[in-house]
């Protein structure tokens, strides 16, 4: 299979709330096949559509007509960053970030995270969060990659996770 790179071969497209049935089937198809389950709380119908409603900030990566990715942004919600005990509330969530198993390997995470930045750039944002299970080994050495720190660690989301933030370089 040829490399994978947004923006070549693959596109970003903003979901509408008409994909919403076809968003949650994906997820449950990516979480299905995990062999961690307890490593990814699934986003609810309600949980997609906030971000879908708010500046259009779900996402989704398309490759042949298949979708491979996933991605929600959440940002101007200070109500819901407080429960991550950040030292600022003008930081972008990545809510959920996801890449169907047979596409892996091809560095689609590191691609959402770059896009990820540039939204929280555009959008004059001090950083951005995110969750991760302390054993998702191969997803914290993703953010750590790109540059994100492992702040401090936290019950939520359904269990223990490291909560990752990157400021942004203005």
């Amino acid at each position: 299979m040829e490399k994978i790179i947004i923006g070549k071969n693959a596109n970003i497209k903003i979901v509408t709330n008409e994909e919403l049935r076809k968003i949650l089937l994906f997820q449950k198809e990516v979480i299905d096949f995990m062999e961690n389950k307890e490593w990814f709380k699934p986003l609810t119908e309600e949980e997609f559509l906030e971000p879908i409603n708010h500046n259009d900030n779900v996402y989704i990566i398309m490759y042949n007509d298949i979708m491979i990715g996933l991605l929600v942004l959440l940002y101007n919600l200070p109500g819901v960053l407080k429960e991550y005990k950040l030292s600022s509330l003008n930081y972008m969530l990545i809510d959920s970030i996801m890449v169907k198993k047979e596409y892996r390997g091809h560095k689609l995470q590191k691609q959402m995270l770059n896009f990820a930045e540039k939204r929280a750039l555009d959008l004059k944002l001090d950083g951005l969060v995110a969750t991760v299970h302390p054993d998702n080994k191969y997803s914290i050495n993703n953010f750590i990659n790109e540059d994100y720190e492992i702040s401090h660690t936290l019950n939520i989301h359904g269990g223990i996770r490291n909560i990752m933030v990157k400021t942004c370089k203005k």
